[in-house]
């Protein structure tokens, strides 16, 4: 059977101190295998370190000066034990060939002088089977996506269902504690109950407007899921809708002396989305960092076309701060709408996560990524056309890292919390 392996793609290290055993090797094999030589084990250890999985077989001679090949082997083993590892020697030592086996887990033992044939069927098999190696965890790895993309698939449409059975179940009641809540001053009046004649009026004032206060901002929320749910895509211009999200949170950005930079310009690629509901994401990612930020800072708003092979695909916006960062260990617990920020309010994260799932539905992904002392970069990729299965598998990585590993957060959703 003719074989349809390129044996070029990857590399075939051999490693010997002798000079000519090396050219001798190039020369013969060359034409058939990409080679690479190195002199003595550092320099092959080298090669291993800086090409990874460039090199798909390693050849060494076991005596050398310094490092002796089965050391090498052994090292090799640790830094890529995908890598098929094989031991050419002159010298029958039993001892040796018992820890080549033993810590080089090498794939053939050979020995001097070369008989070319052999040789070359051997390096044939070793490359085969690392490249039927690489091909079978691209296969696992494409069926762990497809995996992946129908958990992410069952798990968005049954938030979607809760969200839309909280729509209607919440306002009811919040509505009868708003009225409630309304009532409660006249009442007051009626019953000739004077504020001031209570122990602690201002307590009670505070009290009163703050409930009311987070009563207005779920029934805003929910009012806000049933205006982007019901509103039909259409072709929009991403940078009008930019620009009009940015004026939306404006007032609320100068009140904390925050520059907003819109650097979205057009024309950009027209976008298939309903314009609400895209804007909406803009929104809420702008008024989280409006409220998290430090007076003074600044927020710039970009974004460039994605192209293969010179065709527009998708756009990519990036939303930066200036602000003081955030460690590695606190991006993972962004998206979560339950973590409280440390900003003396309880705020929680319900926006971004709004942002994810606003992000997922138009088939696109967004990524959070920080450093302290250098600001908050929230990179979003959104194809031209939006739709969850064009971006399912892009962004199963990201989902299953915020959302479905996020053990915080299905427990507090299952328990009912």
């Amino acid at each position: 059977m003719q074989n349809t392996h390129d044996y070029k793609r990857y590399a075939v290290l051999y490693v010997d101190d002798e000079e000519m055993a090396l050219k001798y090797f190039q020369k013969t094999f060359g034409a058939e295998f990409r080679v690479l030589t190195a002199i003595n084990a550092v320099e092959g250890l080298n090669y291993i370190e800086s090409m990874g999985e460039e090199i798909g077989v390693l050849l060494t001679d076991q005596r050398m000066p310094g490092q002796k090949g089965v050391q090498l082997l052994e090292r090799a083993r640790q830094l890529r034990p995908k890598m098929v590892r094989m031991m050419i020697t002159a010298y029958a030592d039993f001892g040796v060939s018992v820890d080549a086996i033993n810590l080089g887990n090498i794939f053939r033992y050979i020995s001097k002088p070369l008989q070319v044939e052999d040789m070359r069927n051997t390096l044939r098999r070793a490359m085969d089977f690392y490249m039927l190696q690489k091909e079978r965890d691209d296969l696992l790895r494409e069926k762990l996506s497809v995996l992946q993309s129908m958990v992410i698939t069952d798990r968005v449409i049954s938030l979607g269902v809760l969200a839309s059975g909280l729509c209607k179940n919440l306002r009811n009641p919040l509505d009868a504690v708003n009225t409630f809540l309304n009532l409660v001053p006249a009442r007051l009046r009626q019953e000739n109950v004077e504020l001031d004649r209570l122990r602690d009026p201002a307590f009670w004032r505070d009290f009163h407007n703050q409930v009311l206060a987070q009563t207005q901002r779920i029934s805003d929320s929910i009012g806000d899921l049933d205006k982007i749910s019901s509103q039909a895509p259409a072709d929009i211009a991403p940078e009008d809708v930019v620009a009009q999200a940015v004026d939306t949170v404006r007032a609320a950005a100068a009140a904390k002396k925050i520059t907003l930079k819109n650097e979205v310009q057009g024309p950009l690629p027209k976008l298939h989305a309903a314009p609400d509901r895209f804007a909406r994401i803009f929104e809420m990612l702008l008024k989280d960092q409006v409220e998290l930020l430090d007076p003074g800072a600044e927020i710039t708003l970009s974004a460039s076309v994605s192209k293969v092979s010179d065709t527009p695909v998708g756009i990519r916006f990036e939303i930066k701060d200036n602000g003081p960062g955030l460690p590695q260990e606190a991006l993972r617990s962004i998206f979560d709408p339950f973590h409280i920020r440390p900003d003396g309010e309880e705020k929680f994260g319900l926006d971004l996560l709004g942002v994810y799932f606003l992000v997922h539905h138009h088939g696109g992904h967004i990524e959070a990524g920080s450093s302290p002392g250098e600001g908050v970069t929230y990179t979003m990729d959104i194809p031209l056309l939006s739709s969850p299965e064009n971006g399912a598998t892009s962004s199963s990585r990201d989902f299953v890292t915020k959302v479905l590993m996020n053990d915080v957060l299905w427990e507090r959703l299952l328990a009912g919390d």
